[in-house]
């Protein structure tokens, strides 16, 4: 069963908050899964370039959007119940909860009002809480954002393969190793400018070294052909054919796609890596060879392992509340924190002890825990 989208876990998530107890998001996560017998890898599928899994995701925007309804409630970090709303919606028995139940509430269309958000022709904005109109994304908006990235980059990907068709067969030898001296492989100048002669050595085009210490040889061979070329298994057995052993590791690089059968002769050999068009142009996005960076987004949340209670608790009003208790103090504003102040009124204010008195039994303290020491 595929991983439900997030506008279709709000019964779900709902009914678990049916008892009208408080719950943590785990407990919540683990009672959807289970409902919806979601298998093992689809719980432990995750999104790419973002931390956690694509359900648990999908869940926390759930509970979002509920939230941003009132029809649920945080009572605590990490924990929700269900409000009374919630409570009247689930006894509505409805077939179907989505995000045109939800535009009804009106905190959700303040909140959407207030997000201007579009994906192709589909606009994320009510005009009324009484709008019939589906307001909404069919996905999370990280989702989204990580959809347009992948539009761009496809786009790129084109226009950068273009590019390098534009070139000459040799400076598609010299950028290969390029690329993989920017991997991490041991790619010197010298390589660089021996590859950038075309070689006509029997099928190897040049020779890099696995790390920059020098273990271990990869032999290359990169074709600049026409992308919509199909590389078969006969180019590849004369590239095997070139390697100085049986054992050596080749790279077949090129432009071209290969074919079902050029794929699993590489497969059977396990010393040879294929390298097509679309794989070569996305490496290099990556690793930022022929690109630069134009615009960067950052997106943040809540850090859970952060208190903020115990960062900031030395200022406000608990800060006063400390100093009674520890000095017997009910002068914080004119001691400022401090025992013996000016206008600070020390434990005899409470007991009715003279100043002296107290002092003088402090001193005392004072010396018999040095008594005591020696």
């Amino acid at each position: 069963m595929a991983i439900p989208k997030y506008d279709e876990m709000y019964a779900d998530f709902l009914r678990v908050l049916a008892d009208n107890r408080i719950h943590s998001l785990s407990d919540i996560q683990d009672a959807i899964a289970k409902k919806r017998h979601l298998t093992e890898d689809e719980l432990a599928e995750r999104a790419p370039n973002k931390p956690g899994t694509v359900f648990s995701n999908r869940v926390a925007w759930t509970k979002a959007y509920l939230m941003k309804a009132e029809l649920i409630c945080s009572a605590k970090r990490g924990y929700c119940r269900i409000t009374t709303d919630g409570q009247k919606l689930l006894s509505k028995r409805l077939k179907k909860i989505d995000n045109t139940v939800l535009s009804r509430y009106k905190g959700f269309t303040e909140y959407l009002n207030s997000e201007k958000v579009q994906d192709e022709n589909v606009e994320l904005r009510c005009e009324s809480p009484q709008s019939d109109v589906q307001p909404l994304i069919d996905e999370a908006p990280d989702e989204l954002i990580t959809k347009a990235v992948d539009t761009l980059n496809k786009s790129l990907a084109d226009e950068l393969l273009q590019e390098i068709m534009e070139q000459t067969p040799a400076f598609f030898e010299w950028l290969v190793p390029y690329l993989l001296g920017k991997m991490g492989y041991g790619v010197s100048e010298r390589d660089l400018s021996k590859i950038s002669h075309q070689s006509r050595d029997g099928g190897i085009d040049g020779v890099i070294r696995q790390d920059k210490l020098g273990f271990s040889k990869i032999y290359i061979q990169a074709k600049r052909w026409d992308p919509q070329v199909v590389v078969g298994r006969p180019e590849l057995q004369k590239f095997y054919g070139a390697l100085p052993s049986g054992t050596a590791h080749g790279l077949f690089i090129t432009t071209a796609r290969f074919s079902d059968d050029a794929k699993k002769y590489a497969e059977n050999r396990g010393n040879i890596v294929l390298v097509d068009g679309i794989r070569l142009v996305n490496l290099m996005i990556e690793h930022n060879v022929g690109v630069s960076v134009e615009t960067q987004y950052v997106i943040k949340k809540i850090d859970s392992k952060y208190n903020l209670y115990e960062r900031f608790k030395w200022f406000g009003p608990d800060r006063r509340q400390r100093h009674r208790q520890r000095h017997g103090c009910r002068a914080y504003a004119r001691s400022r924190g401090r025992l013996g102040g000016r206008g600070c009124r020390l434990p005899h204010a409470l007991r009715g002890e003279p100043r002296n008195a107290v002092r003088a039994r402090y001193r005392l303290r004072r010396r018999n825990r040095r008594e005591r020491r020696t």
